[in-house]
């Protein structure tokens, strides 16, 4: 199973979180993930987050070895042409390992505020197929000409290309009817959360619309992800919480999966066996350094045993 790291950018500071991302790099885990968020979105929302995109061009060029992705972009906050472009500049300045992560978007507080149209959930899910469709074009080297209620293109070109031969695309969200089926015609990974079951179900379901659109289920890799506080110590865990919630004012802790290297790898691996081929574990600050570096030394080899490649 891959592992995923995504540090939280808000009530942080670049120097925190350029420190972070660099041990990220250096016990090289699968990716390193921002979030596409204005105003912090956890606790006390009127506190400083830093843009997303800004922070993963800057991810691609300190790193050397993980992939720098998205946890999603609203397609709301962006025009998808503009969407494709950045991403296959982001590609060239990783040098070939961007992932990019697309989703309908749902925060109303800033869309309101910025004055951006966020729309009923029908019309954010009818808007998201249209610009997964048009950014799936782009990327992929064609010339989009687009008639559609949200987007019009005419001979729309992205002529900066990937190195990536195909540059993959993440879309996230579970909504079974239209979000699963816009990810089975377009993505390369798909993420979701949940339980165990929720995850299992969510994936059949995503089969079941990938075999309706004439496309290869094993095309997708889904995704999971959940926080994680690695402590040997259940009381360690939870002093380590608690220091995150007071920092951000949150009204209660974060919800863990907490316990030893033996005990998280047994929990990833229940995803694994249900389908779930990648796990991003969220950080916010202060950030848990203890968990990153035990996450590659101790849960990543004993993973390896539990979930055979």
């Amino acid at each position: 199973m891959k592992i995923g790291i995504n540090l939280w950018p808000q009530n942080t500071t670049w120097a925190r979180l350029r420190e972070t991302a660099l041990l990220v790099d250096r016990l090289e885990f699968d990716s390193l993930w921002v979030w596409d968020h204005f105003y912090s979105i956890q606790g006390d929302t009127h506190r400083p987050n830093l843009e997303g995109w800004q922070l993963q061009a800057a991810y691609a060029a300190i790193t050397k070895n993980v992939r720098i992705g998205c946890l999603v972009s609203g397609v709301t906050h962006r025009n998808p042409a503009v969407l494709a472009n950045m991403a296959t500049t982001l590609d060239n300045i990783s040098g070939g390992r961007a992932i990019l992560g697309i989703g309908a978007a749902w925060n109303a507080q800033e869309h309101n505020a910025y004055g951006i149209d966020l729309g009923t959930p029908g019309e954010r899910s009818r808007r998201f197929a249209e610009a997964a469709k048009i950014v799936r074009g782009l990327v992929d080297g064609e010339r989009v000409t687009y008639s559609g209620r949200y987007y019009e293109m005419v001979n729309a070109e992205v002529l900066v290309r990937p190195i990536q031969k195909r540059l993959p695309i993440m879309i996230g969200g579970g909504g079974e009817k239209r979000t699963l089926r816009t990810a089975a015609r377009y993505a390369d990974l798909w993420h979701g959360y949940g339980p165990v079951t929720q995850l299992e179900h969510k994936i059949a379901v995503l089969r079941e619309h990938c075999l309706e659109v004439g496309r290869d289920p094993a095309e997708i890799e889904p995704w999971a992800g959940r926080w994680v506080v690695l402590r040997d110590d259940l009381k360690d865990a939870q002093r380590h919480l608690e220091r995150v919630q007071q920092h951000h004012a949150q009204s209660s802790p974060q919800e863990a999966f907490t316990g030893s290297a033996d005990e998280i790898a047994e929990k990833l691996a229940a995803y694994a066996n249900v389908g779930v081929k990648g796990f991003i574990i969220a950080f916010a600050e202060p950030f848990d350094t203890e968990t990153i570096e035990r996450l590659a030394t101790e849960v990543r080899p004993r993973l390896r045993e539990l979930v055979p490649a």
